[in-house]
């Protein structure tokens, strides 16, 4: 037996993100009892609107099959590529923390990394500044009444070079588009390194405040998570109050 609607919903998150996994699914896509949910899963394949990850070591991944591109592509939308195995790790928890904020509702919607990537592969691969462009891990556009409206989210699993980081915030110093951008790790280290380019670089944080998350914080709930920054600790939560309580 087929689905009985195109899954439109999975099918849209993952051509955002290009994949869509098992645990992400059960957590916020789906409210059935665990039966359903697995014959659900399988049909997702049957019906080829999804396909198995090709990498073995991701069995409870799926990314688009034929069926959702032709869907998406009557609607217009080209899908991101799939995250290979050494990225999963990363844009699932990137995935978690935006699904988690949708089902606050409090996003006017996100972009992910991929769908700039795709969106400006020509000038990446064709230009000096392209090639050595940052694009956020997720943009998020916040309602017009929140105190700031587009925000760069940056997840550090790993440290990387100090020059790494220098790039990184030299490209967010001219982000006239972004309004403030919060680094989420779990290693103290990376936030040193990073507040030690952001002196390198003479980053203009008056103009484009920087803040730091703790990662189990954020993959709990990304609403409430403390955001530190220089004058104090925030919250996207509050960041949603702020403009309210100053228009009540």
């Amino acid at each position: 037996m087929s689905l009985k609607h195109i899954p439109l919903k999975e099918i849209s998150f993952a051509a955002k993100t290009g994949f869509l996994s098992k645990a992400l699914w059960q957590r916020f896509f789906t409210t059935r009892s665990y039966s359903r949910n697995s014959r659900i899963w399988h049909r997702f394949v049957e019906d080829g609107y999804f396909r198995p990850h090709e990498s073995k070591m991701l069995p409870d991944v799926l990314i688009l099959g034929n069926r959702s591109l032709v869907e998406l592509e009557r609607r217009g939308i080209v899908a991101v590529t799939k995250p290979h195995l050494g990225q999963f790790d990363h844009d699932e928890k990137a995935a978690n923390i935006i699904l988690s904020l949708e089902q606050e509702k409090v996003l006017d919607g996100f972009t992910t990394e991929a769908e700039l990537k795709r969106k400006n592969w020509l000038w990446m691969k064709t230009t000096r500044d392209g090639k050595d462009a940052k694009f956020p891990d997720l943009t998020l556009h916040l309602p017009v009444a929140a105190k700031y409206r587009t925000v760069a989210l940056e997840i550090e699993q790993s440290k990387k070079t100090f020059d790494r980081y220098v790039k990184v915030m030299n490209s967010y110093a001219t982000a006239d588009e972004i309004k403030v951008v919060v680094f989420i790790a779990n290693q103290q280290y990376i936030f040193n390194s990073i507040s030690r380019a952001m002196k390198e670089v003479s980053y203009p944080s008056w103009e484009r405040p920087v803040g730091f998350g703790e990662m189990e914080a954020w993959l709990k709930n990304p609403l409430t998570a403390p955001i530190y920054m220089s004058r104090g600790v925030e919250s996207i939560e509050q960041w949603m109050n702020e403009k309210r309580e100053r228009a009540g």
